[in-house]
């Protein structure tokens, strides 16, 4: 009795495994369409040293020469960085985590709407600007604030 019940539940297991490394990404866009990327390699063979994005705003204070700097570094991973901050005399690290696109990410940081804040992003397919994270400094603290949520799904 319990061998009629074991075969086809591992059938069912079997046959609903996680999709392969071959198949294409099915990604909505803003209008709703559907869009098909291939999948990407998820390590780098060459990390750069040099900074991706660097966003620097020099800060009003007559005494030091202090900055507002955001800086996007590579991983050995493909779809994460590392992200360096300073503002006045704090310097923090953060991990910032890009959706798997089917392409090598390329990521921007353009000024935010308010002093001492920038908006992180990337450029998608379709050469448009994704807003992702925003990074402010406000009452002596840094915060990174996540905008909006991106991810992917297969077929």
């Amino acid at each position: 009795m319990k061998s009629a019940f074991f075969i086809p539940a591992v059938l069912i297991l079997y046959s609903c495994g996680a999709p392969s490394a071959d198949k294409k990404a099915d990604i909505p866009d803003s209008a709703g369409s559907r869009v098909i990327f291939p999948s990407y390699p998820t390590e780098r063979k060459n990390v750069k040293k040099e900074p991706v994005a660097i966003y620097t705003e020099k800060i009003k204070n007559p005494l030091n020469d202090w900055r507002f700097e955001v800086k996007i570094l590579e991983t050995m991973q493909t779809f994460r960085y590392l992200l360096k901050i300073e503002y006045e005399e704090m310097n923090e690290q953060d991990t910032l985590k890009i959706p798997n696109l089917g392409f090598e990410p390329k990521l921007e940081i353009r000024k935010g709407p308010e002093p001492y804040s920038c908006i992180i992003g990337f450029i998608d397919n379709k050469n448009q600007f994704r807003e992702y994270k925003k990074v402010i400094a406000t009452n002596n603290r840094l915060r990174v604030v996540t905008l909006k949520h991106y991810g992917i799904y297969y077929k």
